[in-house]
């Protein structure tokens, strides 16, 4: 891929991370999704704590895909931390003026920033969600209140698991929710985990030194 193609597919990923986190954090703060980013689940229906569940792995998956294209970006092009960073909407911008640095920090600020801030802050909503374990027939399901951080440490159980809203009353275990098992610790705490990394990652490939040969060739 050359550099086009790179900046191109950054910022469709970007742009659907945004819509979809933002989207989402603005339905689990009671707000009107303007985004259209519910269609995996339904804060009247399934309670907030599954609307920020699936916010943190699709928008953790996106911005996964998102910020190895930054990386290849990084390592391939640009001696400077503004020309590293792909240009989004303005061909042929001058990322070294004043105007060029600041739309590129802005551009960093908005479309990977803000949805990392809107996935931790889904993280949380999500493990206020309370977990009910279906039980046999004639059984109570068994019911764990949110709180604990059991989306990456889950209970013990022998039937199935569901997430549901926080504000489920013991006994209740069907009808709403989302289904939860042994690939929920991966997606909803190490996805985020290796997010981090990857955004670290990208920052130090930005801030680091140019090349001494492309030092040599400005100076020659």
């Amino acid at each position: 891929m050359n550099k086009k193609h790179l900046a191109t597919l950054w910022k469709w990923l970007c742009l659907g991370c945004f819509a979809y986190v933002i989207g989402s954090v603005i339905t689990i703060q009671g707000g009107i999704d303007i985004f259209g980013s519910k269609f995996l689940a339904d804060a009247e229906k399934d309670g907030v704590a599954v609307v920020g569940y699936f916010a943190v792995i699709v928008g953790s998956c996106l911005m996964c895909l998102a910020l190895i294209v930054a990386i290849v970006h990084a390592l391939r092009h640009g001696r400077a931390w503004h020309s590293r960073i792909p240009v989004v909407m303005l061909d042929g911008l001058r990322t070294a003026s004043i105007e060029g640095r600041i739309y590129q920090t802005l551009v960093v600020l908005v479309l990977v920033v803000l949805p990392l801030v809107g996935i931790g802050r889904s993280m949380v909503v999500a493990n206020q969600g309370a977990i009910c374990e279906q039980t046999d027939s004639g059984k109570a399901p068994v019911h764990y209140p949110g709180g604990q951080w059991r989306l990456i440490f889950l209970p013990a159980a022998e039937k199935q698991l569901r997430l549901m809203s926080r504000d489920t009353q013991p006994g209740d275990c069907g009808g709403h929710g989302v289904q939860i098992s042994w690939y929920t610790p991966l997606a909803f705490g190490l996805l985020p985990g290796v997010v981090l990394i990857l955004f670290l990652t990208w920052l130090f490939l930005l801030l680091r030194p140019a090349p001494k040969t492309s030092l040599t060739l400005r100076t020659g």
